[in-house]
C-alpha cells in the first residue's frame, strides 16, 4: 500500500531537483484555484508536460487537511488564522480612517478554493457581456453564453437534503447545473429556522425570491450553493476536484514551497517578447532554481502575486519599474492598476434563543459540520436608493471625468478608469444588476446581516516594494475613494437594517449590538461603516482584458500585451467586478483558458523552444474549447464524487477520509494497470 500511496501521489513533490534545470511545454506559475484547473486540462494529453510551482504546501497534511476538508471549519479552526494565507496587509486607507486591513489569500494547493467561504455565486449575463464588450473580439470567447458553458463544465451538481431544503427555504433550477464536472456542488446537510427566515424577510424587503440565480439572472433572494462534497460533507477545491484523482500522470509535476522569483525572456523580438524560463525559490536569500518553458508559462498566482511577478520580471509600468531599479522588458502600463474589491460589513443582532443557532465550534458529526451561511439577497440601485436613485447616479456619471482625474495613475490606465466607469454606471447601475450584496450570517452566538459593496467605482492599485518577491507587494485598493461609493454602501446597511426589523427575521432577534441604536444620521452610520467595513475577499481586475491603450494587460486569448508566450488566467483578467463570488466565475475563466492554451499548442516549434508568434492572432477559440469536452469527461473522471474527498485528513473525518484515500488509490492502480 505504501508503494501505491507513492504511485497515487508522485506529480506531488517538494524537491526543487524534480524540475530544476528540466524544460517543459507548460510551466504554471501557482497552483491555486485556476492554476491546477489547467495543469489538470493541460496534462490530459500525455504528449504535453506540465510543471507546476506552487508557494505554498500541498494541503494533505493533517493539521492542514482539518482546517480546509470541514466546511465549518472556515469560521471555527480557520485556514485564514494559518500559514495557508498569505497574511496580505492593505496600505493605511484614507477611506477607512486611515487603517490597514487584512486581506487573506490562499497559499495552498488549491488557493482560496481551500480557505474561502465555500460560496459558489454566478454572476449575471448583463456582467458578462459588458466584460466581453470592452475589447473588441471579446464576445468570442468571453459571451456569457460560452462563460455559462465553462462554469457548468467545471461542476457536478447535486440538490439539497430535504432537512436543509425545508429549514433553508432552498429552491433551484437544476439545468442551471453541471453534472459531470470535478467540483462538486451543493448545499449543507443541515439548515436552521433564522436561515429561511432570512429569506423570507429579504424577499420583503430587498429583493423577491428567485429559485434560478445560476442562469444569467442573480438578481434576487436565495440560499446560495457551496463547494460542498455530499457523499462526505467536505470541503470541494481545485486540488481534490482537479488533481487528487489524477496525480498518477507522468507528465504532470506539482512543486510546492517555492516561491516564483522571476520571469525570464528572450528579448530579441522586441515587439514580442518570448518568456523562455521561470526561476523559483525556498526562502530569501537562499538558491535560485530554473525551469525552461518549451511553449508557455502560465501565470495563475492571484490578483495580488500576478502583477507582482510581472512587475518583477520587468512587465508593467515604465515609470515604476524603473524607480524600483527593475529592468524594463514590457513597458505595459495598466499591470496591478484597475484593482476592484467587494467592501463589506455586518449590522449584528443578539439571538432571542441561542439553540436556534448552528453550533459556534466543530462538533466532530460531518452533517453538523457541513453548515456555512450561503443565504443572501442581491439588491438593485432602485430597491437601495428609492427616491435617491436619480440624485446619486446623476452625480456619479456627471463626476466621471473628475473622478479619474484625480487619480495618480498613468495616462493609459485613466483610459480604461473612463471606460470602465462609463460601464458601470450606464449599464449596471440603473438596471436590475445586483449594486449591494445582502448576507446572513450566523457565528459566534451572534447572527448578521452583512451589506458588501458589488460594483464599487474606487479603483486601486498593486505594486511592487523592490525587486525581492519577498517583499511583500503594496496593496492599495483606495476603499470608497468614490462619494458615490459611500452613498451606495450606506444605503446597504440601511437595507440591512430594515431586513432585520422586518418579521420573521426579527422574531429570532433580541437586540441590535452594532451599531446599536444610538446610531442613526447619515454621518454617524458613515463613520461607523468606515471603521468596520473590509474586504469581503474578492479582489480582481489587476490584470485586466482591455485594449492595450485604456490599461489592458491581456488580450481576449489572455495573452499579455508585448509577449508571445505568456498568459494570466485567473481572477486577475476580468476588467469590471461583478456581483457574485469569484469561485465560480475563476472555474470559468480556467475551463476557458485552458481551452485557449490547447486550441493554440501547435503554434510553437517543438525543436528550439521559440514562439511562431500567432499566439495572440486574437483566433476566435470561444466554443473551439469544447472540442475539449472529452476533457470535461476525463474530469468527471472517476467521479468526482468520492474522488474528491481523497487525501482528506480532518480528524472528525477519519473513517469517511480514509474511504476516499482508498478509493483514490485504487482508482490510480486500476488506471496503471490499463
Amino acid at each position: 500500500m505504501r508503494h501505491h500511496a507513492h504511485i497515487a501521489k508522485r506529480a506531488l513533490t517538494t524537491k526543487a531537483n524534480d524540475v530544476q534545470n528540466k524544460e517543459f511545454d507548460y510551466v504554471i506559475i501557482g497552483g491555486g484555484q485556476a492554476g491546477l484547473v489547467v495543469a489538470s486540462r493541460l496534462s490530459e494529453d500525455p504528449s504535453l508536460n506540465v510543471a507546476v510551482i506552487e508557494a505554498g504546501g500541498t494541503g494533505l497534511e493533517s493539521d492542514e487537511a482539518a482546517k480546509i476538508d470541514v466546511p465549518a471549519g472556515n469560521l471555527y479552526n480557520s485556514p485564514v488564522q494559518s500559514d495557508l494565507n498569505w497574511n496580505w496587509t492593505t496600505t493605511p486607507q484614507d477611506g477607512l480612517n486611515g487603517q490597514s486591513k487584512p486581506w487573506p489569500r490562499g497559499k495552498v494547493l488549491g488557493g482560496s478554493s481551500a480557505i474561502n467561504g465555500l460560496y459558489y455565486v454566478r454572476q449575471s449575463a448583463l456582467e458578462q457581456n459588458l466584460w466581453a464588450s470592452l475589447v473588441d473580439g471579446g464576445k468570442d470567447n468571453w459571451s456569457w453564453e460560452n462563460m455559462l458553458r465553462a462554469m457548468k463544465k467545471s461542476e457536478s451538481f447535486t440538490p439539497p437534503t430535504d432537512e436543509a431544503r425545508q429549514l433553508g427555504e432552498i429552491h433551484w433550477n437544476e439545468t442551471a447545473h453541471g453534472s459531470k464536472g470535478p467540483i462538486q456542488v451543493s448545499w449543507p446537510a443541515v439548515s436552521y429556522a433564522p436561515v429561511g427566515a432570512f429569506i423570507e424577510s429579504a424577499s420583503v424587503v430587498s429583493a423577491p425570491a428567485t429559485n434560478n440565480p445560476d442562469s444569467g439572472n442573480a438578481w434576487g433572494t436565495f440560499v446560495a450553493n457551496s463547494a460542498i462534497n455530499p457523499s462526505n460533507w467536505t470541503r470541494s477545491t481545485s486540488r481534490t476536484g482537479y488533481i487528487d484523482p489524477f496525480t498518477y500522470r507522468s507528465n504532470l509535476v506539482v512543486l510546492t514551497g517555492y516561491m516564483v522569483s522571476k520571469i525570464n525572456f528572450d528579448t530579441s523580438n522586441k515587439d514580442s517578447v518570448t518568456a523562455t524560463s521561470v526561476d523559483f525559490m525556498k526562502k530569501r536569500g537562499g538558491k535560485v532554481y530554473q525551469v525552461k518553458a518549451k511553449r508557455e508559462v502560465i501565470l495563475s498566482a492571484g490578483s495580488v502575486n500576478d502583477p507582482q511577478i510581472l512587475q518583477i520580471s520587468g512587465i508593467g509600468d515604465a515609470n515604476l519599474l524603473k524607480s524600483k531599479k527593475v529592468p524594463v522588458v514590457v513597458d505595459l502600463p495598466g499591470v496591478g492598476y484597475h484593482l476592484q474589491d467587494h467592501l463589506s460589513g455586518g449590522v449584528e443582532y443578539s439571538p432571542k434563543n441561542v439553540s436556534e443557532l448552528a453550533p459556534s465550534k466543530i462538533t466532530g458529526d460531518a452533517k453538523t459540520d457541513s453548515f456555512v451561511n450561503s443565504a443572501t439577497s442581491y439588491t438593485n440601485t432602485s430597491q437601495l436608493l428609492g427616491k435617491l436613485e436619480d440624485q446619486v447616479m446623476g452625480a456619479a456619471r456627471g463626476n466621471i471625468s473628475k473622478a479619474v482625474a484625480a487619480y495618480n495613475a498613468p495616462d493609459a490606465v485613466k483610459k480604461g478608469y473612463n471606460m470602465t466607469y462609463s460601464a458601470t454606471a450606464n449599464h449596471i447601475y440603473g438596471t436590475h444588476i445586483g449594486a449591494m450584496e445582502l448576507l446572513f450570517s450566523m457565528a459566534f452566538g451572534q447572527m448578521q446581516v452583512q451589506a458588501a459593496l458589488q460594483h464599487p467605482f474606487s479603483r486601486g492599485s498593486i505594486t511592487i516594494e523592490s525587486q525581492d518577491i519577498f517583499d511583500a507587494p503594496n496593496i492599495n485598493p483606495q476603499y470608497l475613494e468614490q462619494d458615490s461609493d459611500m452613498a451606495i454602501l450606506r444605503a446597504g446597511f440601511q437595507m440591512a437594517r430594515k431586513i432585520g426589523q422586518q418579521a420573521p427575521l426579527s422574531d429570532h432577534f433580541a437586540t441590535e449590538t452594532k451599531p446599536g441604536s444610538g446610531v442613526t444620521s447619515d454621518a454617524a452610520l458613515d463613520n461607523w461603516i468606515r471603521g468596520v467595513v473590509g474586504t469581503e475577499f474578492h479582489p480582481s481586475c489587476t490584470c485586466s482584458m482591455l485594449p492595450r491603450d485604456a490599461g489592458g494587460v491581456v488580450d481576449t486569448n489572455l495573452l499579455v500585451y508585448g509577449t508571445s508566450n505568456l498568459r494570466v488566467i485567473d481572477a486577475a483578467v476580468p476588467p469590471l467586478s461583478v456581483s457574485a463570488h469569484l469561485m465560480a466565475i475563476v472555474y470559468g475563466i480556467a475551463e476557458i483558458g485552458s481551452e485557449i492554451v490547447i486550441k493554440n499548442k501547435d503554434n510553437y516549434n517543438k525543436q528550439s523552444g521559440g514562439s511562431s508568434g500567432s499566439g495572440s492572432s486574437g483566433s476566435k477559440g470561444g466554443s473551439s474549447g469544447s472540442g475539449s469536452g472529452s476533457g470535461s469527461g476525463s474530469g468527471s473522471g472517476s467521479g468526482s464524487g468520492s474522488g474528491s474527498g481523497s487525501g482528506n485528513g480532518a480528524a472528525a473525518l477519519a473513517p469517511v477520509s480514509l474511504l476516499g484515500t482508498l478509493g483514490s488509490l485504487i482508482a490510480a492502480v486500476l488506471v496503471l494497470m490499463l
